[in-house]
């Protein structure tokens, strides 16, 4: 049988076919016809009701645009916060697939908005001329750079990438401590710091819940000790630098004193540049830490089980993840010093 293109013999067609396929069999004689399933299964319902076939009207959204329209729809959805199809459908009066339809034709496409730290114009301004003092004075001489910083870990992790969703073929039978992510309003935490280099992790100073935070009392006696041993124990015959980030505890007037008498190395606070996390890949160790403990969806029942999830969990990161990360600081920073701080992600 020949079939015109025309909608309406289409739909003539496949009421022909009425009574005598299987509505399986119909779907697969129109298969590669220029009609849709949705459009069979409408006739076929007309034909069970005794209606004749016909066009149905149409919806009132144009499927096509101008130039000049479609030029004005890219303007309208390039490079704008919060823009969205059913915006641009209403705003243009067509449909939402037309809409993806263009911006795809077009190579225009939907993309996540990265975190970026913001910067005041004394930041910008200052932070190349840090990172070109910490590249040509302080990490010459292929020194090895010594980071350290703080995290908190809570009992659970559900906001982490991979522990946020699930896969049920019922959502009514799907236990309820899978479908919901109980989560307190101030959900127990335990504080960790520690220092990495390329050569691995030091042992972690943990402060359990309710503790104070870092100080510069705490900070000298508890964290400082563990840095000289970690400093011992892979460092002893190589040249260092010690870089702590710029929170207060770091560079107090006794924490200062500390690194002279043991004779350490650490760079000084006029040359340490404001937030620039990108260029501090210890960030990026607490990622790859956190995903370890919470994979799977891991949870903690209480503090002790957290600590030594997490004491196990840092003694199963190769070395040369730490060895990757340290790598790149000298790069970012060469980055940061030619193009500013914007210029990393």
């Amino acid at each position: 049988m020949a079939y015109k293109l025309d909608n309406l013999d289409l739909r003539k067609s496949v009421a022909n076919c009425f009574g005598e396929l299987s509505t399986n069999e119909i779907l697969r004689v129109f298969k590669n016809k220029p009609i849709s399933r949705r459009t069979i299964y409408s006739v076929l319902k007309d034909c069970r009701e005794g209606k004749e076939p016909e066009n149905k009207k149409r919806t009132g959204c144009k499927s096509k645009l101008s130039g000049s329209a479609t030029k004005s729809l890219l303007s309208s959805a390039k490079n704008k916060v919060g823009q969205s199809t059913r915006r641009l459908s209403r705003k243009f009066g067509i449909s939402k697939s037309t809409v993806h339809r263009i911006l795809k034709k077009n190579n225009v496409f939907h993309r996540e908005r990265k975190q970026a730290p913001k910067y005041t114009p004394r930041q910008l301004e200052i932070i190349p001329k840090c990172c070109r003092a910490l590249r040509d004075k302080h990490f010459a001489n292929a020194k090895f750079i010594i980071l350290d910083d703080e995290s908190y870990f809570t009992f659970s992790h559900h906001e982490l990438s991979g522990n946020d969703g699930f896969y049920t073929d019922n959502i009514e039978a799907t236990p309820d401590n899978v479908r919901y992510a109980g989560k307190s309003k101030f959900e127990p935490k335990v504080l960790v710091w520690l220092a990495i280099s390329s050569k691995g992790a030091s042992m972690p100073v943990i402060r359990p819940q309710g503790a104070k935070a870092i100080n510069s009392d705490i900070y000298n006696d508890q964290c400082l000790p563990k840095l000289k041993r970690f400093i011992e124990n892979y460092h002893a015959r190589d040249e260092i630098m010690f870089w702590p980030d710029l929170a207060s505890s770091h560079y107090a007037k006794k924490t200062l004193d500390w690194p002279a008498s043991q004779n350490i190395p650490f760079v000084p606070k006029k040359d340490s540049p404001p937030n620039i996390p990108q260029a501090r890949p210890i960030e990026d160790f607490w990622s790859n830490l956190k995903r370890k403990v919470y994979e799977k969806g891991w949870e903690a029942k209480n503090e002790q089980q957290l600590v030594g999830r997490i004491k196990r969990k840092l003694n199963e990161i190769d070395k040369s993840v730490c060895q990757r990360m340290i790598l790149k600081v000298r790069h970012i920073l060469r980055k940061i010093e030619d193009n500013g701080p914007l210029s990393v992600k």
